[in-house]
Order: C-alpha cells, then sequence, then structure tokens
C-alpha cells in the first residue's frame, strides 16, 4: 500500500514540475528582456498621419519609452535574429492610437498592412529599432521594423500574421 501511494507522490510531482517548467516557458518576460543602450540620434523615424496632420516621431522619442531585448526567428531571414526596441503598444500609446481596433504600417516601398489590435495585446510585439545593438539603417530594413516574438508565441507564426512583420517604416496611421 505504501509503494502505492509514494508512485502516487512521485507521479504528481512530475506533473507539478512540468506544469511549471511550461508556466515558465509562456510568460511575457521570458519574451522580453529590458536593457540600456547609448542615447539615439534625433532622426525621424516615421510620422504618425492622425486627424488629416502628419507628425514625425524620431528614434529619441521611441528609445525614451524604455528598450527591450528579444532573439527570435524571422520569415524572411534565416537564423535567431537579435532585436531590441520599444514595445508597439507603448508606441500606439504614446501616439494616441492605443484605443483604435487596428493601425495601418506604410513602408517607403508602398507597402501597407493593417495590424488589427489583438496583435499588440495577445503579446509583446517589438518595434525594432536596433539589430544586435547597432541602429536600424535603410540598408538594415530600417530606422524601424514591426518584429514578432516567434519564439515565445508560436501563435503568430502563422501565414496571415507573417506578412505584418514590416519594415522600412515610413508612416503609422489608424486603421479605422
Amino acid at each position: 500500500m505504501s509503494s502505492l501511494l509514494n508512485k502516487n507522490r512521485l507521479t504528481i510531482k512530475r506533473c507539478l514540475v512540468v506544469l511549471a517548467v511550461f508556466a515558465l516557458g509562456i510568460l511575457p518576460a521570458r519574451a522580453l528582456e529590458s536593457i540600456k543602450l547609448p542615447e539615439p540620434p534625433d532622426t525621424v523615424a516615421f510620422n504618425i498621419q492622425k486627424n488629416g496632420e502628419s507628425t514625425p516621431i524620431t528614434l529619441r522619442q521611441l528609445e525614451k519609452l524604455g528598450l527591450y531585448k528579444i532573439t527570435t526567428p524571422s520569415p524572411f531571414e534565416s537564423g535567431q535574429l537579435t532585436f531590441e526596441g520599444v514595445l508597439f503598444s507603448d508606441v500606439l500609446k504614446l501616439v494616441g492610437l492605443e484605443g483604435k481596433d487596428s493601425v495601418v504600417l506604410r513602408a517607403v516601398d508602398d507597402y501597407v498592412q493593417i495590424i488589427p489590435r489583438e496583435d499588440w495585446t495577445d503579446g509583446p510585439l517589438l518595434l525594432a529599432t536596433r539589430q544586435d545593438g547597432k541602429l536600424l539603417t535603410r540598408r538594415t530594413q530600417g530606422p524601424t521594423r514591426l518584429v514578432y516574438p516567434l519564439n515565445d508565441y508560436p501563435g503568430f507564426d502563422t501565414p496571415i500574421r507573417k506578412p505584418r512583420w514590416v519594415w522600412l517604416i515610413k508612416a503609422i496611421e489608424s486603421g479605422n
């Protein structure tokens, strides 16, 4: 009887360990790590189109929101890539678009994507300003690009969301 009781305890302990490991793997804190980097120049990152007006947002304004680092695969590049930037939800708060159902990102090559609210509320999207600690440039698909944390949020790795990795962003506006 006591050996049966010990087996049940062992099974319960194993289940608890598995649950703990699983829980740690899905916490948003694991997806993004807060970091500090040197202040960027006051270069315009993109424009906000709102109420018929265009307002420039600089790299310095963005990075004052707080920098985070993420390592994730990209649907368009090979290997694990490390990006640094700001939370997309914080950017939308900064520019007054956080309450919208969607936003539109326009790239310099006229590529356009609508980013629905559930994307920035289901997980921590990153508006990257740097890769491997270096500021993004036009040559490296910057000065900003939208990054989805695919390692920590596998639900983002879908054919519908892959085209939403927008780079060379020139404008953000309300989608509704």
